[in-house]
């Protein structure tokens, strides 16, 4: 029987102390209004893995990269300067004009409002 180890770098050998894997989407927040009433919003980037690398640059000042794939286009450049915004290296985007079935790549929406209670 192997005995299953696993060894961990000290930080100072490594480049990042959080990498995360995953789609970065655009939230659209329509502040303290429901969605279907409002005629504007506060747009910021998110997603399950990306959110945990942003908190850890925002919150703890720890080195964070995200590995994503974005279009070439106006959302997709978005989507870059606001996790440049949140401090979170960009180098690992991968720029996409296609999604490999010949369609147009797309950046994924999410709308999001306020929780009461």
């Amino acid at each position: 029987m192997t005995d299953n180890i696993l060894n961990i770098r000290p930080a100072s050998e490594t480049k990042w102390d959080c990498a995360s894997f995953g789609e970065v989407m655009l939230r659209f927040d329509p502040g303290f209004g429901r969605v279907r009433n409002a005629r504007q919003f506060n747009v910021w980037e998110g997603g399950g893995e990306y959110n945990v690398a942003r908190a850890f640059k925002k919150c703890w000042g720890k080195r964070s990269t995200a590995v994503t794939a974005l279009p070439v286009n106006d959302l997709g450049w978005l989507v870059e300067d606001l996790m440049m915004q949140g401090g979170v290296d960009t180098s690992h985007i991968i720029w996409r004009d296609f999604d490999g079935l010949g369609r147009n790549t797309r950046v994924g929406l999410n709308f999001t409002e306020k929780g009461f209670g």
